[in-house]
């Protein structure tokens, strides 16, 4: 072959190079593009489903009802049965308030500050929200009392009689009683100020259960009262020999129920008599402080006064002189009916007078099951250590 031929040769096989090179980049352009719109038609399938799948969740939802907690003078306030009275076009309000005499915590409870009205001492609730809470569903609760238990439990020999123990019930009746005061208000003032019934409501309302609060310890069960922590047959006495201050006392009564074989739970005392202790002082050598020794110590940013590892519970419904160390499992308050605010014009001479006859009252029973599980003692006289 010439150097004409070759070189003709040579230039065919080039231009043959470059077409099939020109038809394999046109194709690769082609199969791209056709690639990334199948990319971009796959995004916006998936963007439409989602869009789709969030309006047919929006359409099926169940709404969340959001409910606002409601302060016990908004309550009064809002009650239709009230709101009708104060209106005149009543001649009786009524609303009962649910689950009044439990606090949260050991917060006190909260009340409306009134515009024109300065609001009183509420004194603060802290012996219930420690007990058991129960339902009564009749004007008398028939339960079975441990009155005497002996466990007789032991290494049996094989065919010997086995040990005998001893159980003995009491078959105790906790009639529901009921608790109740009114005041008089004239109607003029209820019509000129809705805060003001509010107001009325929770001093009644406060009253009523902090009867309760104090029967539940101190009734004596006689006549209308309560069967109380202290009423006899109910606690277990505990009477020290010897020197003895109040923190000795303290666990003389926790060590009593423990040895009972229940688990104490709470002190329960008079803030006299606790603040007494809690700033008495040793009465020779250092005269440190006697709650300084390590029984005493403060939880719930020292607001919580623990002693002997158990909070205790200030209430100026314990007697001055005793203190209690109980098991919450000694006892029960069952409540027959809430606390229930009543106005009515019907009373007496109101009608003349232009009077409003505002009454509070709430009916339940106080049920103890063992006196075992509360121990009480008197601290009247008792002495520092040296």
């Amino acid at each position: 072959m010439s150097d004409l031929e070759l070189k003709s040769a040579l230039s065919e096989m080039h231009a043959e190079i470059e077409k099939k090179m020109q038809a394999v980049t046109e194709q690769s352009e082609t199969k791209g593009a056709e690639y990334k719109q199948s990319i971009t038609d796959l995004d916006a399938a998936i963007k439409s489903l989602k869009d789709e799948m969030t309006d047919l969740a929006q359409k099926h939802a169940t709404p969340v009802e959001v409910i606002e907690a409601k302060s016990f003078g908004q309550q009064v306030l809002e009650s239709d049965s009230i709101k009708s009275f104060i209106s005149g076009e009543a001649t009786r309000g009524r609303v009962e308030i649910k689950n009044t005499i439990v606090n949260s915590g050991h917060n006190t409870s909260v009340y409306d500050q009134l515009s024109g009205a300065v609001a009183g001492a509420f004194r603060r609730l802290t012996v219930m929200p420690t007990i058991m809470q129960g339902a009564a569903s009749s004007n008398s609760i028939e339960y079975s009392k441990e009155s005497n238990w002996v466990n007789g439990a032991a290494s049996q020999v094989e065919g010997a009689a086995k040990a005998e123990s001893t159980l003995t019930f009491a078959e105790v009746s906790a009639p529901v009683r009921t608790i109740a005061h009114f005041l008089r208000v004239s109607k003029q003032a209820l019509s000129d100020s809705t805060f003001l019934a509010s107001y009325i409501e929770a001093r009644l309302r406060h009253g009523v259960n902090n009867k309760v609060e104090s029967q539940v310890i101190n009734g004596d069960g006689t006549g209308v009262n309560l069967s109380g922590w202290l009423a006899t047959g109910n606690n277990t006495v505990i009477s020290p020999t010897g020197t003895v201050d109040y923190f000795g006392l303290a666990n003389k009564l926790k060590m009593a129920v423990i040895a009972n074989d229940y688990e104490p739970d709470f002190y329960y005392s008079n803030p006299a008599d606790w603040g007494a202790a809690e700033t008495a002082r040793r009465a020779s050598g250092d005269n440190a402080f006697v709650a300084a020794s390590g029984a005493v110590s403060y939880v719930n940013n020292g607001l919580t006064p623990m002693l002997w590892g158990l909070p205790v519970v200030l209430s100026n419904n314990v007697p001055l002189g005793t203190l209690i160390c109980k098991s919450r499992d000694a006892d029960m308050y069952a409540s027959r009916e809430g606390t229930v605010v009543e106005m009515f014009e019907q009373d007496g001479d109101n009608v003349e007078k232009n009077l409003v006859t505002v009454r509070a009252e709430t009916r339940g029973a106080e049920l103890v099951f063992t006196a075992l599980a509360i121990c009480s003692g008197d601290i009247t006289g008792i002495t520092s250590p040296a």
